[in-house]
């Protein structure tokens, strides 16, 4: 007997939501809704505090990203800081969990026509870039993450 149930699928293009899954002694078969990602939840939001925490001062804000991110590192950028939050919090690695995904939108909505390269990195590394700046990214997705409206009209679902 088939069961039928809903969850999410998680890709290299972000976190989306599942229905019908169903359940076969063979197989199984679902439907992915690759049109609307899954809204940032409050475990992103603690990564987004905790992100937020980790780089809270010039002197340990890495104006040089190169996306590594060693875990002995001493200064963050705003991926890494992210990315360090996220496996503190999770207890894994998902550079395209929904939270992340919000930080890139509000990056994205900052720098429009600045021709990035990588979204994140540039944005860090960019001189125009103050850590008030970087803060208040940080501080815009928690605020954005429980307005309902703005996340529906953003492709959230």
């Amino acid at each position: 007997m088939a069961q039928r149930r809903k969850g999410l699928f998680r890709s290299v293009y972000g976190w989306f939501p599942v229905t019908n899954v169903t359940v076969y002694a063979s197989g199984l078969s679902f439907d992915v809704d690759s049109a609307h990602e899954v809204p940032p939840n409050e475990l992103d939001g603690q990564i987004i505090r905790r992100a937020a925490s980790i780089l809270s001062t010039a002197r340990v804000w890495n104006r040089m990203d190169n996306r590594k991110c060693p875990s002995d590192a001493t200064t963050w950028s705003i991926y890494c800081a992210m990315e360090k939050a996220t496996a503190e919090i999770s207890g894994g690695e998902d550079h395209r969990r929904p939270g992340m995904e919000l930080v890139r939108e509000i990056v994205d909505d900052r720098s429009a026509g600045r021709n990035y390269n990588h979204r994140l990195m540039d944005y860090n590394n960019d001189p125009r870039t103050t850590l008030a700046d970087v803060q208040s990214i940080f501080a815009e997705a928690l605020v954005r993450m429980r307005d309902r409206t703005w996340l529906r009209h953003h492709g959230f679902q």
